[in-house]
């Protein structure tokens, strides 16, 4: 059950950074880096610790290597401040960001597929995690089956 998981989230990573190129711009890193927050505060606690994994994934990642390092890390920290402040601001704030992809279908699954990556990039897609990614397809009007791999 857990390979099979790990496999679709494999799948899921391949060819991103192809397709993220067709889109490189500043509302799509944007709602990106909205997704990151939303999947990093999942649980209700960004720890130091996370903040640094989430931005050196991000750093790393096929996706969001494609953009400047300190503006991906900007984006990111304006986010998660949101929820600092507090986490329902936050989500809906975030939330509000991954919508204005609603109307580019290409691009909202591209989202989607590169925050399912990154929620399983530690192993663990847990079930915080895949309620968020649930919450954001419902924001984008897609299935969220699409993109979970079985539990």
């Amino acid at each position: 059950m857990l390979s099979g998981m790990l496999g679709k989230l494999k799948e899921m990573g391949n060819g991103l950074k192809d397709d993220a190129l067709k889109f490189k711009n500043r509302g799509f890193m944007e709602a990106c880096t909205a997704g990151c927050a939303i999947i990093a505060n999942a649980d209700g606690v960004v720890k130091p610790e996370e903040k640094r994994k989430m931005m050196g994934f991000m750093g790393a990642s096929d996706v969001l290597s494609l953009y400047d390092t300190t503006t991906v890390i900007a984006s990111f920290e304006k986010h998660c401040a949101k929820y600092d402040f507090d986490a329902q601001i936050g989500e809906a704030e975030a939330l509000k960001v991954v919508s204005t992809l609603k109307s580019k279908p290409a691009e909202a699954r591209l989202l989607v597929r590169a925050c399912c990556v990154i929620a399983g990039s530690d192993g663990n897609f847990d079930q915080d995690e895949r309620a968020a990614v649930t919450r954001m397809c419902h924001e984008l009007g897609l299935d969220a089956s699409e993109f979970l791999p079985a539990a």
